[in-house]
């Protein structure tokens, strides 16, 4: 399977066959394929390159520690918080990197939720049941209006917020659960049931939303949840899918990916066909969305090789070199 990212590396290399004196009205720049958060270290580094052929930066220099760091799906802009306990967006895209300080953040936010093209973001609060919108995203951040959940529902287990604005939030007790939606200016509206939700995700551009259901084994998908919330099961333990985690789409809308318990991913086609699956040969931790649309990182540990899957019909994971930190380069 060929990626967007072949053809990057194709233009690049047309570029620099160029006569040298054209050549010298060129910069070639390496592909960036995304960014990891080193917790170890608390630094941000650039993954540069092409799926197969990719390597982990040196850390992206903030002069500051970070304590955690919410890498926007689109990788243009980050949402951290430094060692201090400050709330910061720190612009990915700026030449110079820009780092600005959100004031007047919700207090006690321990979550952070951002949209497929980073168009919207907000701050939750499990604790409260508060969520506080976010605007003017990276160059001018910006609190906006605070929408309370109904902690009478359950514990909230996953959150997720549309290019659209429109928020997804699923509650849970012992034995059930629901899925709700939040937007501004109005009250939470219960939009479904399910048993334990482990992750919800937006499709980039739409409210359209899939919906891990760990405890049923099931795959969700609810088209506009605004106003269709039509749901339909597009995977479950009948074609294998057991013991999922969570499921990402692409970008391109064509699949949606689940990460399973043991180490293996589910490709679901949307359009017809049945999951294929892919051994990780890992401890699968997350699906973080990383550039292009198909490309998701399974691991976070950048002091061991990182495994990414790139998402299509014909699904491979390959792995990128573990980045020696300095304490072991002396040893």
């Amino acid at each position: 399977m060929i990626s967007r990212f072949g053809s990057l590396l194709l233009g690049a290399l047309i570029i620099s066959a160029t006569p040298a004196k054209a050549a010298d009205s060129y910069t070639i720049q390496t592909p960036v394929l995304g960014h990891v958060f080193d917790r170890e270290t608390g630094t941000l580094h650039r993954v540069a390159g092409i799926p197969g052929a990719s390597w982990i930066g040196d850390a992206i220099e903030l002069d500051m520690v970070l304590s955690e760091a919410y890498i926007a799906p689109s990788q243009r802009y980050a949402i951290v918080r430094d060692d201090q306990g400050r709330l910061l967006v720190v612009d990915l895209d700026a030449q110079p990197i820009n780092v600005s300080e959100i004031e007047g953040v919700l207090e006690g936010a321990n979550g952070v939720m951002i949209s497929p093209t980073a168009r919207h973001a907000a701050l939750y609060s499990t604790a409260t049941g508060e969520v506080q919108l976010l605007a003017g995203l990276p160059e001018n951040p910006a609190v906006g209006e605070i929408l309370q959940l109904d902690r009478s529902e359950g514990n909230w287990t996953a959150l997720a917020i549309s290019d659209r604005g429109v928020i997804v939030a699923a509650a849970a007790r012992a034995e059930s659960g629901s899925l709700y939606m939040l937007q501004a200016g109005r009250g939470p509206e219960r939009i479904g049931a399910v048993q334990r939700v482990g992750e919800v995700a937006f499709f980039a551009g739409s409210n359209d939303v899939v919906v891990t259901d760990t405890a049923g084994d099931e795959i969700l998908l609810y088209r506009d949840v605004v106003a269709r919330r039509q749901s339909s099961v597009i995977a479950s333990a009948n074609d294998g899918v057991r013991n999922p985690f969570g499921a990402k789409p692409t970008a391109d809308g064509r699949f949606v990916v689940v990460g399973l318990a043991g180490g293996s991913i589910a490709s679901i086609p949307l359009y017809g066909g049945a999951p294929v699956f892919t051994d990780c040969a890992c401890a699968t931790t997350s699906l973080t969305p990383m550039t292009g649309g198909n490309v998701f990182r399974l691991t976070d540990d950048i002091s061991e090789p990182l495994q990414i899957a790139e998402v299509g019909a014909a699904s491979r994971v390959l792995f990128i070199p573990a980045r020696q930190r300095a304490d072991e380069s002396d040893r």
